[in-house]
């Protein structure tokens, strides 16, 4: 499981979210906008596969870093789009 534009490879709690709907690689929706092309427009009716998060690098006023979700698609339907 990788991310389709930056070939970043998922760890941890991602990856397994990842594997558990079985997709191969995933984008964001500004990814697919920006990166790959594809018009906004052309995404509707595209669901997002898995919502996954990282952690922001500021610190809250407790210490602890802030959990950021952020939805994902998957490549292959995203990319079928782009011809559309």
């Amino acid at each position: 499981m990788k991310n389709h534009v930056t070939g970043y490879t998922y760890s941890g709690k991602n990856a397994a979210i990842l594997a558990a709907v079985g997709v191969d690689s995933v984008c964001t929706f500004k990814q697919a906008v920006r990166e790959m092309g594809v018009p906004g427009k052309n995404m509707k009716g595209i669901k997002a596969v898995a919502s996954l998060f990282r952690f922001s690098k500021e610190l809250d006023d407790e210490g602890n870093r802030k959990m950021i979700w952020y939805s994902v698609f998957d490549a292959k339907a995203v990319l079928s789009r782009k011809a559309a």
